[in-house]
């Protein structure tokens, strides 16, 4: 049975059991879950008068959902997997009561306050255990991997999120779930790119399955410094190194293995942030020259045949196809 929704614009939707006949609550809940949380298929049959409510903000390719719902368990095998189009990971926090998952055999059971990535790409069961109230925010594989590239390593590592960085993020999650409802678009596109690089820095000060240790936790250390003074002109290689109390050599010798050099990634990041910014509405005041500056780039000329090397599109074309695209 397809989902009952109530709509705002096209970015908010919700559905609530309350909109069907009791009898016909549990049967509609099972479809709405593959609507708004990727396809599962529910396993324990709920009690007639079965309650549940689904929130969910769309933003760009990510989603932020808040779900409420009582006692049943599901689970995503073969089937379901072939049925997801893409690749996501989540970021469940549970705001009140407990939910069990398990991922690939690994069974995490997780309490209020907590928080846990899961993968869409992999096998997994659920089961609510008590009421639940949860913040799901569901975001593309390569989004995650941008800032946190083993994200891998923490699926299925249950996190507090009552002390420490974990708070921090919880909280920021807590308040996303007050006023992301009634963001103006221009704003909404601008609070995903933060939230997940909050939770890497939870994820980087904890034990994953496989921590990055050496060279390799040096690395990300190294990669989030850099994310974090993109807008600063004197961001060159000789100043990371300086920041993180290690030789210039030994920098360019942390990305001898991956796939481009320190300043290949510096130059990329500045280019996806240039994007960013020419995707939101909010900024749209600005020229493309006074973005490119802002983000490093001096030479408009050089900046044009970058981005359209990385994005196959000049930055005007680009800015006026994601405006034509939101009307």
């Amino acid at each position: 049975m397809a989902a009952s929704n109530l709509r705002t614009g096209n970015d908010l939707s919700e559905w609530s059991s309350t909109q069907h006949p009791m009898q016909q609550r549990y049967d509609a809940w099972a479809g709405v879950l593959g609507e708004y949380f990727l396809p599962w298929s529910v396993q324990t049959r709920a009690q007639p008068d079965f309650r549940a409510r689904v929130r969910q903000r769309r933003i760009g390719d990510a989603r932020f959902l808040r779900c409420r719902c009582e006692p049943l368990s599901g689970y995503r095998a073969a089937t379901e997997l072939a049925r997801t189009p893409g690749d996501f990971y989540n970021i469940l926090y549970v705001a009140s009561g407990a939910e069990r998952l398990r991922l690939d055999g690994r069974e995490v059971s997780l309490r209020a306050g907590q928080f846990v990535l899961w993968d869409s790409a992999r096998r997994m069961d659920f089961e609510v255990l008590r009421p639940l109230d949860k913040l799901t925010l569901m975001v593309p594989e390569a989004a995650l991997r941008a800032v946190l590239p083993n994200a891998a390593d923490y699926v299925g590592v249950a996190q507090d999120g009552r002390s420490g960085l974990g708070a921090l993020f919880a909280g920021h999650l807590r308040n996303l779930t007050r006023e992301v409802w009634t963001l103006p678009d221009s704003e909404a596109c601008g609070i995903v790119a933060p939230t997940l690089e909050l939770f890497a820095q939870s994820c980087l000060h904890r034990d994953g399955r496989r921590r990055p240790q050496g060279r390799a936790l040096l690395r990300q250390q190294v990669c989030a410094f850099i994310r974090s003074h993109l807008a600063d002109p004197e961001l060159t290689p000789a100043r990371i190194a300086a920041a993180h109390r290690i030789s210039l050599r030994y920098l360019h010798a942390l990305f001898a293995e991956q796939p481009h050099s320190v300043a290949d990634f510096v130059r990329g990041e500045r280019l996806e942030r240039c994007r960013q910014a020419l995707v939101n509405p909010a900024l749209a005041h600005y020229s493309i020259t006074e973005i490119a500056a802002h983000w490093g780039f001096d030479d408009p000329g050089h900046f044009a045949r970058l981005f359209r090397q990385r994005y196959d599109a000049s930055p005007r074309g680009y800015r006026a196809a994601s405006a034509a695209q939101s009307k």
